[in-house]
């Protein structure tokens, strides 16, 4: 049975059809007449679906009502658009937009009212763009906050794992996040692992808010590619896709792949 025809209809054809089957003209039969004013010149292969539809046992008014389904379904469907955009940082080409990666950010942190979870790879020279989220949850101690941060072995760093993770730990509280309100902090021990062919890296970069809506970016938390590189990302505002980004990174915290880094 063939009823591609129906997928490529609009909700306002499908609907037509309906009608028509269930108290209109075709309710006492198909003809070449009513299908070309609901379907144009594509009447003979809506016809030919309809007939296989007949010839499986189903009544008009079961079309009908299948008709009638495939449209709500059309209609509820979200618009692309509205879950995707393009967050494009860099030189400007004429007729693209772009816009710096941090002010995308900042705007998505003003919007969090739940939690805020931000993955990244590098942080360098970063104060000033997590600021605002400092006073967020110094405005609302329900605000949760998490990091996810790569802490990389130097080339020729032989110091105890624990030493670099000090360390690391010291320069974030000095640099990046001198406010009293603290967030979770976690990092992939792998990262230090003194043997090469084990090492890793937490390369991701993202940002998720309430899981609704994410940045997944090449950016790193660092001024640079906030603002003067040329990055890409999308933001993606659909709620099941969101929801599976933000419970990966929750599912490796609590197996423990990711530890958990206490800020002094």
């Amino acid at each position: 049975m063939n009823i591609g025809i129906l997928h490529e209809m609009s909700s306002l054809s499908l609907r037509s059809l309906a009608a028509s089957l269930r108290d209109g003209a075709l309710s006492s039969g198909v003809t070449a007449s009513t299908l070309q004013q609901i379907i144009g010149v594509r009447a003979a292969k809506l016809s030919a679906c309809l007939d296989s539809l007949f010839q499986s046992g189903m009544e008009p008014a079961h079309v009908a009502t299948l008709a009638e389904a495939m449209a709500d379904s059309r209609d509820r469907a979200a618009d692309p658009a509205s879950l995707f955009d393009l967050v494009l940082s860099g030189p400007d080409v004429p007729g693209i937009p772009t816009a710096d990666t941090s002010a995308v950010m900042r705007t998505l942190i003003e919007d969090a009212r739940e939690e805020v979870m931000l993955v990244g790879y590098a942080v360098y020279n970063c104060r000033h763009l997590f600021e605002r989220l400092a006073e967020r949850m110094r405005a609302d101690a329900s605000l949760q906050v998490t990091f996810c941060l790569d802490i990389s072995r130097g080339y020729s760093d032989t110091s105890l794992s624990s030493e670099i993770v000090r360390r690391f730990a010291t320069e974030f509280r000095r640099k990046h996040w001198p406010w009293p309100e603290k967030p979770k902090m976690f990092y992939d021990p792998r990262s230090l692992s003194e043997s090469k062919t084990d090492r890793s890296s937490l390369h991701a970069k993202c940002i998720v808010v309430d899981r609704q809506v994410a940045l997944i970016t090449s950016a790193n938390f660092t001024e640079a590619a906030q603002e003067r590189n040329i990055e890409a990302g999308v933001i993606v505002r659909h709620h099941l896709f969101v929801e599976r980004l933000a419970g990966y990174f929750e599912g490796l915290i609590a197996s423990g792949r990711l530890a958990r880094l206490q800020l002094p």
